[in-house]
């Protein structure tokens, strides 16, 4: 037997390879690795629930919490839809009693739909039953979520997801992932009279300054406070120092050194012999004791007069 065959019976093929002796018929039997590349169906799910729907089988909800819809805005959209089409699909849940699909989120784009003359839109269905107050929830947080959003509009929202949930205003901060002044704030609109909600609505009046006036304890005053911030121009620091004063309190301005939390303790002692009275008075945080026994001092010797001249100590 030859060394090689010998080897390669002993110790394998791999042995055989490292020395340079290959077996020709081995590669040939050997499958070739397949690296399995991925396509556009890798990672992608088809949605359910997604679906073209005629304009004519959708409505709003009545009960939708957004009033407003600008014409400007509604037009400009249109217009996208005709040139880009829709971007985005619109909520819908279907309604046995009204044999149509009402909408849940996205009546901006149904009348901008409507306004582009569009046949259908593309719809999330939400199946299942969804509770009046779920229905709403889902509405108001969208609606919150808006960049054109009312200050009146946040507030009425803030109140009405506080009453359907049972929170107070600190839970509701935390749901929505916002400080708990900017609801408070925003709460504080909703005591103002009507008319003057709807000078904040349209923006003649400040939220900020709005806010301060809420501070005031009656309607009238508010009133006249708002037509002042109108026909002058007031500032929030303005508004907010004539609420002060209003109030009973000292506004404070600025420049102003700030008033000492803790006033200083003042401690008064009075000694009474005969017809004479000392009286001594100090600050109790401050006093050292041997202050004390020098004032003391001080008094004895005014009370006892001039002493006479002491003898010279160098007197012969």
């Amino acid at each position: 037997m030859k060394a090689t065959d010998r080897l390669a019976s002993q110790f394998g093929s791999t042995m055989m390879e490292s020395l340079g002796h290959r077996d020709p018929s081995a590669s040939a039997h050997t499958p070739p690795k397949v690296i399995a590349m991925a396509d556009q169906s890798t990672g992608r799910r088809m949605l359910r629930e997604a679906a073209h729907i005629d304009l004519d089988r959708i409505i709003p909800d009545p009960n939708q919490p957004r009033k407003t819809f600008t014409e400007e805005n509604i037009s400009s959209l249109a217009e996208s839809l005709k040139t880009r089409g829709q971007l985005q699909p619109i909520r819908v849940r279907w309604s046995q009693d009204l044999g149509k699909f009402v909408i849940i989120s996205g009546e901006r784009r149904y009348r901008a739909a409507t306004r582009a003359e569009l046949k259908s839109l593309a719809c999330v269905v939400v199946d299942g039953e969804l509770t009046e107050a779920e229905l709403r929830i889902d509405q108001l947080v969208e609606n919150l979520l808006r960049e054109d959003l009312k200050p009146i509009e946040a507030a009425t929202s803030y109140k009405e997801l506080m009453g359907l949930n049972g929170w107070t205003v600190q839970q509701l901060a935390d749901s929505l992932k916002v400080g708990k002044g900017t609801v408070s704030k925003a709460l504080a609109l909703l005591d103002l009279p009507a008319d003057i909600q709807g000078q904040v609505e349209s923006g003649a009046i400040p939220p900020a300054s709005a806010y301060e006036l809420a501070k005031l304890p009656t309607p009238e005053a508010q009133r006249e406070l708002a037509a002042r911030i109108v026909s002058e121009g007031l500032r929030r620091d303005e508004v907010a120092e004539v609420v002060s004063e209003a109030n009973g309190k000292k506004p404070k301005r600025s420049g102003e050194p700030a008033e000492p939390k803790d006033k200083p303790t003042v401690t008064k002692r009075e000694f009474e012999v005969g017809n004479a009275r000392v009286v001594i008075t100090w600050h109790k945080k401050t006093v050292r004791p041997k202050d004390i026994v020098a004032a003391l001092e001080a008094a004895l010797a005014e009370a006892r007069g001039p002493t006479e001249e002491a003898p010279a100590e160098d007197a012969a």
